[in-house]
């Protein structure tokens, strides 16, 4: 062997134990989640050593683990390591649920360490209902406990949108979505996709574009109800679809029980739902529904927010039968009271108001409002 050979070997060697000792010093690492839109979700790619949680992380994860499995009896448990995961047999339709850290930082800034985690459930097949994915925000209020969490989805058979990278880039948490071609429709070919950024800020986890560019997000207050008694529980956070960010509130006054709920991007979405107690002799009665349908509207149009809105459905119902199709007739707007009943809930109905105000009529699909769309798609138009 040449001298010239000699070192050339050497050097090779040399450099083989410095990329050997680079990857050993390695304290961290760190996967790119890259979802497949095929059948199945893709496993994270391989990590090269076992991550083992702290105390804490083991306590808030076990939480976790314990909470899906409830009263279900579990097959196989693993909690040693990263991803904790728990598999069920369901009589003979197996899956696993697996929880992982994929980030961990002080988001609001309150002294305690808060979570994104990774869940995925597995199911035999990739139209499995059992079979998903979704990337959880937990702000925790001590270290076992949350007082908030939101969720982005990242898989589902029929979600709208499919995950297919997520990683954070400072504080914020980056994505790649494609369309779901088991609800568009579409080959692969044709699938439209998109990169969306998110922050934690002002109480409530956001996608950026949609603090800049929804009109929704202008409202002045984060709140349905005006300040009455009653409203008793206030909760903000976002669309997993859309991720456009979502109110809702519980009014409750003796034997009144209101829920509702805000939400959209440029188009506004409004939903009121309550049940009363009926006696047998009017619960069919059209004109007790269409007056009691007047009355929680006046109420709503009262203590709301959102009076100029409802009084729109007022002013419509006053002078016209009330049904529970959807009503069209108000250039830019669309609502309806529906009023129905159960057999599980014998002598109620319930009371279901709808309220949309269209300010942008080229955003009335997911994907429309997914990308805040301002004018009208072509078919090969590029996200």
């Amino acid at each position: 062997m040449s001298l010239k050979s000699v070192c050339f070997q050497s050097n090779k060697i040399i450099l083989l134990v410095f990329i050997v000792l680079a990857f050993s010093c390695k304290k961290e690492v760190k996967a790119v989640h890259k979802k497949s839109i095929k059948d199945t979700i893709s496993a994270v790619e391989p990590e090269e050593e076992k991550v083992i949680p702290t105390e804490i992380e083991s306590n808030f994860l076990k939480r976790l683990i314990n909470e899906e499995i409830g009263s279900q009896k579990y097959k196989e448990m693993q909690i040693s390591e990263l991803p904790y995961y728990v598999k069920f047999a369901n009589d003979g339709d197996p899956y696993s649920v697996s929880f992982s850290i994929f980030e961990k930082r002080d988001f609001n800034n309150d002294g305690i360490i808060d979570y994104v985690i990774d869940r995925s459930s597995n199911g035999m097949l990739g139209g499995n209902a059992n079979t998903n994915n979704e990337f959880i925000f937990y702000i925790m209020k001590d270290e076992i406990k949350e007082k908030e969490s939101h969720s982005i989805l990242g898989y589902a058979p029929f979600s709208y949108n499919i995950i297919d990278e997520a990683n954070f880039i400072g504080d914020k948490f980056k994505i790649k979505v494609t369309q779901n071609y088991r609800t568009y429709f579409s080959s692969v070919e044709d699938l439209k996709s998109t990169s969306l950024s998110f922050i934690y800020k002002n109480g409530n986890l956001y996608e950026e574009s949609y603090l800049s560019s929804c009109k929704v997000a202008k409202l002045k207050s984060k709140t349905i109800f005006n300040a009455i008694p009653g409203v008793e529980k206030r909760t903000r956070s976002i669309e997993m679809h859309n991720y456009t960010e979502t109110i809702e509130e519980i009014y409750k006054k003796n034997d009144t029980i209101i829920t509702a709920s805000v939400g959209g991007c440029d188009n506004l979405e409004l939903n009121f739902t309550t049940f009363y107690k009926v006696e047998p002799d009017i619960i069919n009665d059209t004109e007790f529904k269409k007056e009691t349908a007047l009355q929680l509207l006046e109420f709503l149009a009262t203590n709301t927010q959102f009076s100029k809105e409802i009084n729109v459905a007022i002013n419509y119902y006053q002078n016209n039968p009330l049904a529970n199709e959807y009503v069209e007739k108000i250039k830019g707007y669309e609502f309806r009271v529906l009023i129905d009943k159960d057999e599980d809930r014998k002598g109620e109905l319930r009371f279901l108001v709808q309220i949309g105000k269209t300010d942008n009529p080229y955003q009335k699909e997911n994907w429309e409002i997914t990308t805040r769309n301002k004018k009208p798609i072509k078919d090969d138009d590029e996200y």
